[in-house]
């Protein structure tokens, strides 16, 4: 239940429409497939204790499959009941412009993952879904027509920036993945001093003139906009105060291979992103779900800062790897109070 340290492993449709609650949930993250059609493999130690090896994290490659009939086909049945009608006419109208195929495949999956999360969310809770420009624009469709038509709104689409990996000659580096921010209704947790950064004093950062105030503070006056007056408005920003991150995040960098925090995992976010999602959404005491748990990322920092968690994954070995990472960083005795149910 809520409350408990919880880790399912099993399709999270079933977790999450049989085993978790209605309105439980404060917060949830989730890092799902991107429909790169792409398969990732985890490394790790072996069991022997002799070497590395490799298994399956999980497959990103979609067909139109009996699997994805019958999902397409429970969302246009369940008018009302599991799907709102925008959900549903949203699925029946991309039918015809994207045809019985991968990708159409994916975003049926998707839609009922959504909605399953929407129905646990409480009316105060916030979902970031984390994705890549590959499908964001139709998932913003999914999100829009699950949240919106109930009383809850689009609030940031956050793109974040990082520079790992190859570049290309034939087009702009692709470095960026997509965060949506959705809110369940118009009363959800965001608390701005847990998202502040550091607002640096060079002249390229922020703006404005440098100044120094009586009391010794450092502020950037920045000249706003004119009044119907014509006065120029200004605002003062110290230094020392630091600014609310903006919906673009350039200072948190991906997992290099020679971070401290990689576990082999092919997707693992770094610990500072999620600690930033759930110290501004999210209080202590509080629930954060990861419906595709993967490395555990979520469940580290959630246990770091107080809230009680729920991580679900359908690989056996990404629950071993989360009980891992759980007890390396924690101590044995964070286990006793992780309840762990295999479906």
């Amino acid at each position: 239940m809520p409350g408990q340290n919880l880790l399912f492993r099993g399709d999270n449709i079933e977790v999450l429409r049989n085993h978790i609650p209605p309105s439980t949930v404060d917060l949830c993250y989730i890092d799902p497939p991107f429909h790169s059609r792409r398969n990732y493999n985890q490394i790790y130690n072996n069991a022997a204790g002799n070497g590395r090896s490799r298994a399956r994290a999980f497959s990103d490659t979609w067909s139109w499959d009996d699997a994805a009939r019958e999902g397409y086909d429970e969302i246009l049945a369940n008018a009302g009941a599991r799907y709102h009608a925008r959900t549903i006419d949203l699925i029946r109208g991309l039918e015809p412009v994207l045809g019985r195929g991968s990708l159409l495949a994916y975003l049926a999956a998707m839609a009922r993952r959504i909605a399953a999360i929407h129905h646990v969310l409480k009316p105060t809770g916030s979902l970031f879904l984390h994705c890549d420009p590959v499908a964001s624009h139709y998932l913003k469709l999914l999100l829009d027509s699950t949240f919106c038509p109930r009383g809850g709104d689009f609030r940031n689409e956050i793109v974040w920036c990082y520079s790992h990996g190859g570049k290309s000659s034939r087009w702009f580096g692709r470095k960026h993945d997509v965060i949506f921010f959705y809110s369940k209704s118009a009363k959800y947790q965001f608390d701005p001093a847990a998202v502040r950064v550091a607002m640096r004093s060079g002249k390229e950062s922020f703006g404005g003139r440098l100044e120094t105030g009586a009391d010794g503070r450092k502020y950037r006056l920045v000249y706003g906009t004119r009044n119907a007056r014509g006065e120029t408005r200004y605002y003062k920003y110290y230094l020392d105060e630091g600014k609310v991150a903006e919906d673009w995040w350039t200072d948190i960098n991906s997992i290099q291979a020679s971070s401290a925090e990689r576990r082999g995992y092919p997707t693992q976010k770094p610990e500072a992103l999620l600690e930033r999602i759930i110290g501004a959404c999210s209080r202590p005491g509080d629930t954060v779900l990861d419906a595709y748990c993967g490395s555990g990322t979520s469940m580290v920092a959630a246990e770091r800062h107080q809230r009680a968690w729920i991580g679900i994954d359908l690989a056996p070995q990404s629950i071993a790897l989360v009980l891992e990472r759980m007890k390396d960083t924690f101590g044995p005795e964070v286990l006793k109070r992780i309840t762990v149910a295999g479906l």
